[in-house]
């Protein structure tokens, strides 16, 4: 056991990734966002026809089945309410083979945060608290945690604080030394926080310790663990039968996936609970930070919940979507406990978090379709630079957005309007731009498409010749454009 929970240590000790990971729970988007602009390439650019969850179905089994990963488990919104989902691969190895189902629960890491983040703007409704409240009304002292930091810039990691899980590798040393431990947030904050890295409010730094912190408040201004509060407040009044705060709750008979680690090329990959590893102190130790477990299909309830307007008054919802990175070229921005990426392809808007703690997480709304989508993968593996390329979580999510942006639902007789069968890919474009028509269009080539800018200033047309074409787009700076088609008008992002 020793030996497994050493080799742990040294992998998170030297894991570097796109994620900028570096050890158990660093969930930051700014490594996420830099993948989305420079790396990701959709590698299906498939088509597919049928219901929308036909469509979905066939563009989920097209990626996962090019994946070397363990196990996906994806969920949708629907327009009829009802929730699409899906799942491959294995949810246990050892000591027997346990397909993985819609039904297995996984880590969600850090969208934990935006729970807690959600918890605290209802306490605020209720006049508990103010997000300009300095912590130090609400928390005893702590060494290397200043008392003037206020609630916005602890929900908002404008704190300064430093980050007990990433910066400070004695932290999860501690926890290999003691595995089965139950950790509580005070042992952490007394002995594991060190030094800050700025003055409250000066820049912007991503620290699981706000969110540490952020729990004792909840207890202090309740008189209840963070977690029943986050249940009384969030879980139980959205029904979220699948979401527990674990090792403090049980999901009873609900399966939890297995989580696999490859320790590295040599060791392979590993069922970390069929080796003998409990997930318990390696859990408490994220607590309040980055501990809820639970399904795709709770997560987008309560996404869309959440960024729906149903949990939260209007002005607090303003007050969490607020940008508090302030960087127009980080190409994501944060708010309180969630994150928007400005850069995902085709610029759709959207709000959410991403998750890592081994299990890799993501769900996200999409306000204009009135739609969340989450993915969730139990293998550590991602595609990262200096890593070998595997499709991973965030491939599966962006094709399954590309297959409902592009979705054209069928008429009566089952014939597809045919001006909206036309895609444009990759979005964002790099250098070639590729203008796909539907087989059976009715169009008449050749065709002129228009490029505008967003002021409908005209700045290239192009001769479309065939179904297919492909244009480069060299020396074309980088920012929003509009290709118009006839009657049609696609927004294209050049990166």
């Amino acid at each position: 056991m020793k030996k497994i929970l050493l080799l742990i240590f040294a992998f998170v000790l030297n894991f570097n990734s796109g994620f900028t990971q570096s050890i158990i729970l660093n969930d930051s988007p700014e490594g996420l966002s830099d993948r989305i602009s420079t790396n990701w390439v959709n590698p299906t650019a498939a088509e597919y026809t049928g219901s929308l969850s036909e469509v979905l179905d066939a563009a989920f089994d097209s990626i996962t089945n090019m994946s070397t990963l363990t196990g996906f488990n994806a969920a949708m919104i629907l327009d009829d309410g009802s929730v699409w989902k899906r799942a491959v691969g294995m949810g246990e190895e050892e000591p027997e083979v346990v397909p993985l189902t819609t039904d297995h629960l996984m880590g969600m890491g850090s969208i934990s945060k935006t729970f807690v983040s959600a918890t605290m703007l209802l306490l605020m409704e209720d006049g508990l608290l103010a997000l300009d409240d300095t912590i130090g009304q609400y928390i005893t002292a702590y060494e290397n945690v200043p008392g003037d930091v206020t609630i916005r810039q602890l929900l908002s990691h404008r704190s300064g604080i430093n980050d007990y899980l990433n910066e400070n590798p004695a932290t999860v040393l501690e926890w290999v030394n003691n595995p089965d431990s139950i950790w509580v947030e005070d042992t952490l904050l007394n002995n594991y926080v060190l030094e800050t890295n700025f003055l409250p409010g000066e820049a912007w730094s991503y620290s699981n310790t706000n969110y540490l912190l952020a729990g004792r408040i909840i207890e202090n201004i309740t008189g209840q663990l963070w977690y029943n509060v986050v249940r009384d407040r969030i879980i139980n009044p959205l029904n979220l039968s699948s979401t527990f705060t674990y090792p403090w709750e049980s999901p009873g008979v609900q399966p939890f996936s297995h989580a696999w680690l490859e320790w590295d090329a040599l060791l392979g990959v590993d069922d970390l609970q069929g080796s003998g590893v409990s997930m318990d102190g390696f859990f408490s130790m994220a607590s309040s930070a980055g501990c809820l477990i639970s399904t795709p299909e709770d997560l987008v309830l309560f996404s869309n919940a959440l960024y729906g307007g149903d949990l939260l008054q209007p002005a607090s919802l303003v007050e969490m979507q607020t940008d508090y990175i302030q960087n127009p070229l980080a190409g994501v921005e944060y708010g309180l406990g969630t994150l928007s990426y400005t850069n995902l392809p085709g610029n759709i808007a959207n709000w959410g978090h991403t998750g890592s703690l081994i299990y890799k997480s993501i769900a996200l709304h999409l306000p204009e379709k009135n739609t969340s989508l989450a993915v969730q993968q139990n293998d550590n593996r991602i595609n990262a630079v200096g890593q070998p390329t595997v499709i991973d979580f965030f491939d599966v999510f962006l094709v399954l957005l590309d297959a409902c942006e592009n979705y054209v639902p069928t008429t009566a007789t089952s014939e597809v309007i045919a001006k909206d069968k036309i895609r444009v890919f990759p979005n964002p474009i790099g250098d070639v731009m590729t203008i796909k028509y539907d087989s059976n269009t009715t169009e008449i080539f050749p065709l002129i498409a228009k490029l505008t800018d967003v002021n409908g200033r005209s700045i290239r047309t192009f001769n479309l010749a065939q179904k297919i074409t492909r244009l480069k787009l060299d020396e074309l700076g980088a920012g929003i454009y509009f290709l118009h088609l006839g009657d049609v008008v696609k927004k294209v992002m050049v990166k």
